[in-house]
Parts: structure tokens; sequence; C-alpha cells
């Protein structure tokens, strides 16, 4: 049994790690391509390609273009994840910051793919109202009518202490 399911997570793990490739980028092109830089079957040997960013349709191009070259500064290391209709979404390393939904939130792009567009509204969830005026029937007549006896410890007794008095400046 322990077997299946360490068989069964190490097979995720290859499953992930074939999906997504860690690489270097050399340089922003433009808003949307990056050259960048994949580790070839010797250190001697690098594959230099570029690469699109997918799911964006830039509407700002020289402000994508800085915010790209700003949030990659050189030598960044990119996390990348093929589209099935191309192009790529980039995450940068180590923070795991999506460039693809920070060219949208910024204004720079608009989504194109779903899951790029930034979620615009908080999720509430509402127990109820609070109305004080309509306390149950079972409560002090004094709570419902909003003048509470007391100090607030519960005692139901005033303090006996004389108040201090006003001090003059």
């Amino acid at each position: 049994m322990n077997f299946r399911i360490a068989l069964f997570i190490l097979s995720l793990c290859i499953t992930t790690s074939a999906e997504a490739a860690m690489v270097r980028v050399v340089s922003v092109e433009d808003g949307r391509t990056l050259l960048i830089e994949r580790g070839g079957r010797t250190a001697a040997e690098p594959v230099r390609e570029r690469i699109h960013l997918a799911g964006v349709a830039i509407l700002d191009e020289p402000a994508a273009h800085a915010l790209l070259e700003w949030t990659l500064a050189s030598n960044a290391w990119i996390l990348l994840e093929e589209q099935p209709g191309g192009g790529h979404l980039v995450y940068r390393s180590p923070d795991a910051l999506f460039l693809n939904r920070e060219l949208v939130l910024r204004g720079y792009a608009r989504a194109t793919l779903p899951g790029i567009e930034p979620v615009s509204h908080v999720p509430v969830t509402y127990l109820g109202t609070y109305n004080p005026l309509a306390l149950p029937a079972a409560t002090p007549r004094a709570v419902r009518s909003g003048s509470a006896t007391g100090t607030g410890s519960g005692s139901g007794r005033r303090s006996r202490a004389k108040p201090s008095p006003p001090r003059r400046r």
C-alpha cells in the first residue's frame, strides 16, 4: 500500500517537472517577447530561444516592455508553463510573480485566456444583519431602550468614586 502511494507521488513529481522548466532570461525584446537561455546537454552549449507570453494582448507596448525589463533584471530565472495554443505562462523566481497577470493588473495588457484575469471582487460571507432596536422580548427593558445601567462589568452597580475635577491648562 505504501509503495503504491510513493509511486503515485513520484509520478506526479515527474509529470509536473516535465511540463514546467526553469530558464534564465537573457533579454526582454518587447512587451510580450523574452529571449531565454535553456541549459544544453553540457554547460558549454546553452540553447537560446524566443518565447511569447500567452493569454495577453498588449495595450501599452512601451510600458509593458519597461515593466518586463524592471521585473526581470539581468540573468533572472523564470518558470515557464507551455500552453497548448502557443505561448507560455511566466512566473519569476524565487517569488513566483505571475508576469502575465502583472501586465493585466497594471493595465498594460488585456487577458485573452481564462485564469489570467485577476479576481476583481473579494468573496464575502454575510452571516446576518445586526439591528439593536429589534432585540428579543426576553432581554431586560433597560437594554432594549438603550439606557443600560452599571459600569459595564455586568455587576449592575455604579461606582461610588467621585468624578475627578477638570484639569486647567
